[in-house]
């Protein structure tokens, strides 16, 4: 069976690389940089939050990723209304809100009201996620793996940063509410940098095209079509794998191997920094079998997970399978699936695939956490983690092999 031909593979850049594209990408990805700084810091905080409610095992687990949730249910909507109102508009709704949630989980008097401050936040995170990424790949479209991978690395270094300056806050003040009040500030600062640098003529590029017909008999290349499919699955397996390990990672580190909360920081700040290669990893996506780049994703986060979990119990081989964790899933198969799934549809529908692959990501995501603490609480950590990095990746590898190739 054959596909359609990739969208948007025969078409030049809206533009090429200039000072000011680079300026204005710069703005985009500092805007995913706090995004990033939000969601990574919370996992430093959650065994100070875990004390001060009381909570479970099974409840902190559940609220390590229940901001996915609200991801995953912003993710299509706001993908439609990207390519309907327009991308900067959303960009805009969308950062404003989850700045303000993020203080105002600051704010909660229990787990009922920071849970839902939490899925909030996470819907202005996973509308933002919708409406930038679209934004992006159809203005640099000959480049489109390295323009998304820019956003990973900013995702990167705001994944590395946040929990260290989380922590850093942490210990100075005692106090696991002053970061997340930081953060919920630095994000309304950045919004009103993004409002009078980044013009519409970027960010709605394509929006209003036509779609284009392919040499395949019934013309028009339909949106779900097997490639997108196959993409859906792949991203649903690696945020379910990746996402309920994150939100656990530091409580595993602490529990089984009795590491200091500075330790911690800076192990989970490692898979932040491996995102960091998402440019490079595009440069190769952009120019490789896209199906193949994702195998090798795929295979590196399984190695990690049983190096993580099985293996590993000195304190800078957990660093260092850290760093290539996030290497795998950010600079690889969180880039290139994006990318691909773009490649995938018409521009006009590019919010539409982007909203998909939010979706796809964080639902499956929000209940990870839950997944992995009762999958540790019956078989102990390191079988759980096998499970969780090793076991549910395979999915991934089955999507890619499904995926076909590509008509000329």
């Amino acid at each position: 069976m054959t596909t359609p031909a990739l969208a948007g593979t025969t078409r030049k850049s809206a533009s090429p690389w200039t000072v000011r594209t680079l300026l204005v990408l710069l703005v985009l990805d500092l805007t995913y940089l706090v995004n990033a700084m939000d969601r990574q810091v919370f996992a430093i905080l959650l065994p100070d939050i875990k004390q001060t409610y009381l909570l479970t095992g099974n409840q902190a687990g559940t609220l390590s990723t229940i901001f996915t949730l609200g991801m995953g249910l912003a993710g299509i909507p706001a993908g439609y209304l990207a390519d309907r109102i327009g991308r900067k508009r959303v960009i805009v709704a969308s950062l404003l809100l989850f700045s303000i949630t993020c203080a105002l989980q600051a704010t909660a008097h229990g787990l009922v009201d920071l849970t839902a401050w939490r899925i909030l936040s996470g819907v202005g995170e996973g509308a933002q996620n919708a409406a930038l990424y679209a934004a992006v790949g159809a203005y640099f479209q000959r480049n489109r793996a390295v323009a998304i991978g820019s956003i990973n690395a900013a995702f990167g270094l705001g994944a590395f940063a946040g929990p260290l300056w989380g922590g850093a806050l942490l210990s100075s003040t005692g106090d696991w509410r002053v970061p997340l009040l930081v953060f919920g500030g630095l994000g309304l600062v950045i919004l009103v940098v993004m409002l009078f640098t980044v013009p519409r003529s970027v960010t709605e590029t394509g929006r209003q095209e036509a779609p284009r017909a392919t040499p395949a008999a019934s013309g028009e290349i339909r949106f779900f079509n097997r490639r997108v499919v196959c993409c859906a699955i792949a991203t649903a397996a690696a945020g379910f794998a990746i996402y309920g390990y994150l939100g656990l990672y530091p409580t595993y580190l602490r529990e089984a191997h009795g590491y200091s909360g500075g330790q911690l920081s800076v192990a989970a700040g490692m898979f932040g920094l491996g995102a960091l290669t998402s440019v490079f990893c595009g440069m190769f996506a952009d120019r490789l079998d896209q199906r193949l780049v994702n195998v090798a994703g795929f295979a590196a986060i399984a190695a990690c997970g049983a190096g993580i979990f099985a293996f590993a119990d000195a304190y800078p081989a957990q660093l260092v399978l850290s760093l290539v964790l996030g290497i795998a899933f950010t600079g690889i198969v969180y880039t290139n699936t994006n990318a691909l799934m773009q490649r995938s549809v018409p521009a006009a529908k590019a919010g539409r695939a982007s909203g998909l692959f939010v979706a796809a990501m964080y639902l499956p995501a929000s209940v990870s956490g839950y997944f992995f603490a009762a999958v540790k609480s019956g078989l102990g950590w390191h079988a759980a983690g096998v499970i969780q990095l090793c076991a549910i990746p395979v999915a991934g590898l089955v999507a890619m092999a499904a995926m076909g190739k590509p008509r000329d």
